[in-house]
């Protein structure tokens, strides 16, 4: 069997089979449909969390995340209480994009999440995630010169709490910078000699957090607002990418292996919570001073008010929007990933800044609380928001295990774990939130056509497609060459006379203002309050 002569890998952000099912059925996705009719098809499990700041450094990687060490969109250091945002620097680990390079092989890394500071490899990088405006968002740094001129990257953009409560505006920008980031991609396929490539769209992912009772058949207002003239809008979205889905294509061969996929899924979300607040009524934590006016400025008009001070006065990176102002002296279990609540930890002594849990009571207090938040029922409704519930090392494995968040948490179905303002309440904007079922969809002179009867991970791509292209790789990677996709017989291999020698980075690799800046446009996505 022949292997393919390059990788196009195409991320749809976060989208979900329950979502694009309708719109496969209806015709509204043609060229998704050819691809699926063409080639392999499935379920591709994300990680655990399965927020995309943690998934998209396991893609690149091909490693759980307590094999790269990043559990949230803030960056946890023991000892350290102050959390600054995750870059690229933030993965401790040796990227897919290394091994590509070592083998000569020239890469286009575009637009995928925490790529900045932009990797310097063989090819081209355009930073994707929360970018600063002062910095060049390209490697090399001349190329963002040259798309200005041939083919404009707009960066940022699609706040959901900027469009709180206006969708019509929201999806406009929506389609504008997809339009952009379209033509960018086309500019870069059609100038580059790529053999690896990697582009990835968000507007999927910005949509299904705001908008999901428009197109998920499962939101119980799907039925009514399905109907509207907003519903059409956002569905146009998604066929402007299946549109742009179909010029990617013209750009690859019968040889190439193109795979379409998503780092996560999403669910219908009508319940929200604030996990420290659960933890709180549990009697494991407590509020310090100062949570009245935190509180005050956390949302509605004094939230604006604070961002607009902070735009005025250009405060960003100089004063910090107050965290939540916990009692550490009297907290035992704390929210240890604060953008989505996927994790809680034990405020461990010798771990924590503050911590007062002595290591050896650490398994009796994480077991009570384990227990105490399975049996928890919100108080409204009288179920349970918390889906699952999973020990660390139940789910992860690796060199940064011990700074992992203590117990994982899965939300249940139409709840969040975050968002809220009180313990529990009904969802204000958001509608849609994390799930692990992404999507994968391949076509290539491998691939075997139909469902994928093998369980795909997200992990598992990156390693198959270095197998594809026969690249070595420096360091062992969790993920598995994915059957169905290349063929039998095309094995991963590791060669550790390749790895290098570079330490791990010691800072984010931003200053002051670019931190402040970039914590300002995560509040605007809902990430950080």
């Amino acid at each position: 069997m022949s292997k393919p002569n390059r990788v196009l890998i195409i991320g749809w952000d976060g989208v979900d089979w329950k979502i694009l099912r309708p719109m496969l059925d209806a015709g509204d996705l043609p060229n998704l449909a050819n691809l699926m009719q063409r080639g392999a098809y499935g379920d591709c499990l994300s990680t655990v969390p399965s927020h995309s700041w943690c998934a998209w450094p396991s893609f690149m990687t091909g490693l759980n995340p307590a094999g790269h060490g990043v559990f949230d969109i803030l960056e946890h250091k023991p000892g350290v209480s102050k959390r600054l945002p995750i870059t690229y620097r933030s993965i401790k680990a040796p990227t897919i994009f290394e091994d590509f390079t070592r083998a000569d092989k020239t890469s286009l890394a575009l637009n995928i999440p925490l790529t900045f500071p932009t990797p310097a490899m063989k090819g081209k990088v355009i930073g994707g995630g929360v970018l600063p405006a002062s910095r060049s968002y390209t490697y090399p740094t001349e190329l963002q010169s040259e798309l200005d001129a041939k083919a404009p990257f707009p960066i940022n953009g699609m706040s959901w709490t900027t469009y709180r409560n206006r969708p019509d505006a929201f999806i406009e920008e929506c389609a504008e910078i997809t339009a952009k980031r379209q033509h960018a991609f086309e500019y870069l396929l059609d100038t580059t000699e790529w053999d690896f490539g990697v582009l990835v769209y968000v507007s999927t992912d910005r949509i299904q957090h705001c908008l999901m009772e428009y197109i998920h058949p499962e939101h119980p207002a799907y039925a009514e607002m399905s109907k509207t003239e907003t519903a059409a809008k956002v569905r146009g979205v998604y066929k402007q990418l299946d549109d742009g889905l179909a010029e990617l294509l013209k750009r690859t061969t019968d040889d190439d292996l193109v795979m379409f996929m998503s780092d996560h899924g999403h669910q219908a979300c009508t319940r929200t919570c604030t996990m420290d607040r659960i933890l709180k009524h549990l009697g494991y934590l407590e509020f310090g001073r100062g949570s009245f006016a935190f509180d005050l400025i956390r949302w509605g008009p004094g939230r604006r008010i604070a961002r607009r001070l902070y735009d005025i006065f250009k405060l960003h990176g100089k004063i910090s929007i107050p965290a939540s102002p916990i009692d550490w002296s009297k907290t035992r279990v704390y929210t240890s990933v604060v953008s989505t609540g996927e994790g809680v930890s034990v405020n461990l002594k010798g771990r924590e800044p503050g911590g007062i849990v002595d290591p050896t009571d650490y398994e009796k207090v994480r077991d009570e609380v384990a227990e105490a938040l399975g049996a928890f029922r919100d108080p409204e409704t009288g179920d349970a928001p918390i889906g699952r519930i999973y020990r660390k090392e139940e789910v992860l494995s690796g060199e940064f295990l011990d700074t992992a968040p203590d117990l994982l948490l899965v939300p249940a179905p139409f709840y969040s774990l975050t968002h809220a303002r009180t313990m529990v309440e009904p969802a204000d904007w958001l509608s849609g939130d994390h799930r692990l079922e992404g999507v994968v969809v391949a076509t290539g002179p491998g691939v075997t056509p139909g469902p994928i009867a093998e369980t795909a991970k997200l992990i598992d791509l990156g390693p198959t497609a270095m197998a594809a292209l026969g690249v070595p790789s420096a360091t062992p990677r969790d993920g598995k060459v994915l059957t169905s996709l290349v063929g039998e017989g095309v094995e991963f291999t590791v060669d550790g006379s390749l790895a290098g020698t570079a330490g791990e980075a010691t800072d984010a690799g931003l200053s002051e203002d670019e931190e402040g800046e970039i914590e300002e446009h995560l509040r605007g996505l809902g990430y950080v309050e």
